[in-house]
Order: structure tokens, then sequence, then C-alpha cells
């Protein structure tokens, strides 16, 4: 797959699937980010990475990618050689190096401008190592603040040593933080340092959070208060930008309203993964966003809430951040919302974004910092379900769930909850995982099945189970009185995200809610 390294304000990320952990061997990594007096922002990044199977070079780790914007800034590369196992070293030829349109931006000519660098290593072996620097140096008129979001451990790579460095002008106050790590900067007059050591690679189990909750982050900015970070969001656009009018037709309420807009945006805006750093921060005017049919997703909520308000609807932006952040940018965001009234709509789907289910993990803040206030509410579902099970023409019948005939029984299956836990896909539950867990939200869910028996007789036994634990409960019971059988089940879950530590907990109280004996029942 592909390593993306961004611009001298843009975080580092691979995605990897299904790798070793130790594919690779990040020797050292440093990325030293220095914001002059005049305000542009210079970026050195150099690496030391040592290949130990043909799968990193051939699938993770062969090619480096760098974006960047010419408008304000310059890419130089320093170094980029491969020292072989024996020692030979090869140095990059010029092919090694080429110049694309980043495919996050293809899709716009306003973004066009946008260039990736495609850096191709050469001489690749088992046990080689790649040695790559660039720099890339800014202009004053790029990005207002120095901004830094790092999650430092990497899918298919261990890393020896991680090194964050950052030059300020005296009297410029940093603001930063490190989460799920005890490491310190080392400050020497304006220059702060930070080092991880010995990071093992991400583990990438299924389910993982996306506030990366258990590995080491760090978060920098130069911005004076979440109010001035999230400035570059607040500039109201001045162009005429309405609701197409057969958008509206036939719709009276405001939900109606603000529900018809964000289908439009979300059906006819695609979204385009450029992020704010590479145009300095700058946002396109709603009219632009429409006429291109195309959006950051900050565009794409900047442009819905202009649509909702020139609509007579109360609608402002609004951003989550992970709960788990204590220094946030803009960089950070973890999602932009439209707040319209009391109701939330996110830019990628259709539907309300149910903040109050994900408050065990967002923070909610409007665009001068403030919280938006979100009580917890786990998701609570009741299921009463009647069903009745007949003998027709020597084959077992029913109106809700499933039959299969198995030798001379017949075994009936209830149906899956189509809003519950069933609905989220979570049945491959690994016995251990190092990755932290999260579910879509806090949930109680319960289900009765009356099942009446028509010409049959269930041989399913009566049963009961209470199981209680520090996350949460399940309790499923069954009773036969010959005649009609009534399946109870009910489980509850306190909270969206788990430790590792928890996992085996909610995995314990999961795989009991899918068992077999509490969803089918053997017939004759």
């Amino acid at each position: 797959m592909k390593k993306y390294i961004f611009t001298a304000v843009c975080v580092t990320a691979s995605i990897v699937s299904f790798a070793q952990k130790n594919d690779a061997t990040l020797n050292n990594v440093t990325e030293t980010y220095t914001l002059n007096p005049d305000g542009s922002i210079n970026y050195d990044y150099s690496k030391s990475m040592t290949f130990h199977t043909h799968h990193s070079f051939f699938s993770l780790f062969g090619e480096t990618f760098v974006v960047y914007n010419p408008e304000f800034q310059k890419l130089i590369i320093n170094e980029c050689k491969t020292t072989q196992k024996d020692g030979t070293i090869i140095k990059a030829p010029a092919n090694a190096f080429n110049e694309v349109l980043p495919s996050g931006a293809a899709d716009s000519k306003d973004y066009n401008g946008l260039r990736e660098m495609v850096i191709t290593h050469t001489g690749l072996e088992p046990d080689c190592t790649v040695d790559l620097s660039y720099t890339i140096s800014g202009t004053p008129d790029g990005c207002p603040t120095l901004d830094i979001d790092k999650i430092i451990p990497m899918q298919g790579a261990n890393i020896k040593e991680y090194n964050i460095i950052v030059n300020v002008p005296q009297g410029t106050k940093l603001d930063w933080s490190v989460t799920d790590s005890n490491v310190k900067p080392v400050i020497s007059g304006n220059t702060y340092k930070w080092t991880f050591r010995n990071i093992p690679a991400a583990a990438g189990d299924y389910y993982a959070p996306a506030s990366h909750n258990g590995q080491p982050r760090i978060s920098v900015t130069t911005a004076g208060s979440l109010e001035e970070a999230l400035r570059p969001l607040t500039v109201e656009t001045m162009d005429i930008c309405e609701v197409p009018s057969q958008i509206l037709e036939g719709k009276n309420t405001s939900d109606e309203k603000a529900e018809a807009i964000q289908k439009f945006i979300v059906e006819n805006i695609a979204t385009g993964n450029v992020v704010p750093e590479l145009t300095g921060y700058g946002f396109r005017q709603c009219a632009s966003v429409l006429e291109s049919a195309f959006g950051t997703p900050a565009e794409k909520a900047l442009a819905m809430a202009r649509l909702m308000r020139s609509a007579g609807l109360d609608a402002q932006v609004v951003v989550a951040f992970p709960k788990n952040l204590k220094t946030r940018n803009i960089k950070n965001i973890s999602q932009y919302l439209v707040k319209a009234g009391d109701k939330f709509y996110g830019v990628n789907k259709t539907g309300i974004y149910d903040a109050e289910y994900h408050a065990d993990r967002d923070d909610i803040v409007d665009l001068a910092g403030n919280p938006v206030s979100i009580i917890l509410t786990p998701l609570i579902i009741d299921n009463n379900v009647a069903v009745e099970l007949s003998v027709k023409d020597g084959e077992v019948k029913t109106d809700e769930g499933s039959v299969a005939k198995r030798g001379s029984y017949w075994v009936y299956t209830i149906p899956e909850s189509k809003k519950g836990i069933d609905s989220w896909g979570i049945k491959q539950l690994n016995s251990h995982r190092s990755d932290w867990f999260e579910l879509r939200s806090p949930i109680t869910e319960s289900d009765c099945f009356t099942i009446k028996l028509d010409g049959l007789k269930s041989l399913t036994k009566n049963s009961d189970i209470n199981l209680e634990n520090e996350v949460g409960y399940i309790r499923l019971s069954i009773e036969n009185n010959g005649t009609e059988v009534i399946l109870r089940r009910e489980i509850k879950l306190n909270k969206s995200i788990y430790s590792p530590a928890e996992y085996p907990l909610v995995r314990k109280l999961l795989l009991d809610w899918y068992s077999p004996a509490f969803r089918r029942m053997v017939l004759k």
C-alpha cells in the first residue's frame, strides 16, 4: 500500500492491510517544523528504514508520497539512497522522482495546482536500508498557525526512534500535549524536541477507535486559543448561494428542509481529500463548491450551513474532536457537522448524527471554541415480535425469521435486528487484541419473540442466563409452555470505547448475544 508524507504541516500516515508487525523497522525519523518570524513555515523530514521482507517494499513502503502546494511551498529532495545488505549504496536516479496530481484533488479544477511527488525507492531487497530526507520551505502567505497532529505508531513497521522538533520565534506561545505516552519535550531556548523510542507496530485490529486511543500521539499548535485555531472556518462567504427551489419542494417543517439540503449536499457534492494545510487554511465559497460539485469536508459543511440559512433555518457549523485530545487544532478535527435547531447533520452520509450516542468519545464545539452540551444517551431498542410457525404441505412456514430442515427435525432462527447490535457487523471477535475496541454507541437492546406453534412441538428446553460485569450485562431466557415459546434477550453495554483490558468483558457479552442457543429452536 502507500505511505503518505504530506507538507510542512501535514501528518505522516501509512495505510497497510494484514501486514506483519516486523515487515520493516524505522530506525530513525526526524520531523523538524520551523516557524519563522515572518510567519513562513519550513519542514525538514528524514528517515532511515530497514526492510525485512519482500512484502515490506512490494506492498508497504517501496514508495514515498509527498504532497505540497507550489503556490506557497517549495520541495527539495536532499538525499535518497538505498544501502543493500552487502554495503552497496544505490542512489535514486532521476526517474525515481515523478510528480503527479494528488488523487484527492483530481475532481476539482480549483485544486489542480497541488502536487504529489512520488518517490520510488530503488535497489530494494530484504535487509536493505533506505535513507530519505527532504525539505519543504514555505512563504509567509501559507498557513496562519503552526499545527501538528502526529500519531506515532505505524502498521507494518516497528519504530526505534521518532523525533518531533519544533522551532518557534522568541516569545511565541506553544500549546502541546502528548496522549498515551509519558514523553515530554526537551526544551532548549525556543526549540522543543520530543523523542519516542521503541514503539511497536500498530496492531491494525478490526473495530479500532478512530480517535486512536492507546497509541502515542502528539498535538501542537501556536494558536493562542481554540477560537483562534478555528478562525479560518468563521469567514462568512458573501457570494449568493441559495437552495435550488426543487430541493425544498413539498418540504414544510424545519427538519424536512434540513434533511433535504443535507441529502442534496451528500448526493451531489463529491468529497475531496484535500487537507486544510494544503490550501493555507483557505476554504472556497459556497457557490464554487456547488458549481464544481466538489468540496472538502469543511467546505461541504460550510456550504450546507449557508444553504440552510438561506432557507430560513438557524444553522451553524460545529466540529468534533476526539475526547482524549487536550491540545486541539484544525488538523485533528474528527468531523465537520452542521447544527440546525437541536439536530446535527454530517457531510458524507444522510441522516442525523446522533451526537448524544457519541458523547463518550467526541467533544463538539462551535467555531468560537465553546463546547456544545451533549449528554451521553445510550441507544435504546425495544423489539416485540409475534411469530407464527405452522405446517403446510409437510413444510414448516414462518412469517418472521427462517426455518431449515435438519433430518427429521426443523430449526427455526429468529430474524436479525435491523437497528441493533446485529446491524453493526461485529461477529468476528478475536480472543485477544492490542488496540482499543470501539462500538457504534452505548446500547440497551431488548428483544421479545412470542412464537406460536401450530401443529409443532418445540424440543428446546427452558433456560435462563444472567451475566453482569463492569461493562454491562446480558439476560437471556426461553420459556416453553407447549403451544407457545417466549424467547427474551436483553443486553446493555455502558459505553462505546473499551481498553484492551476491558475487551474480554465486552467480548463475553457479545458472544453470548450471538450464541445460537438463544437464536434458534428445534422443532418436530
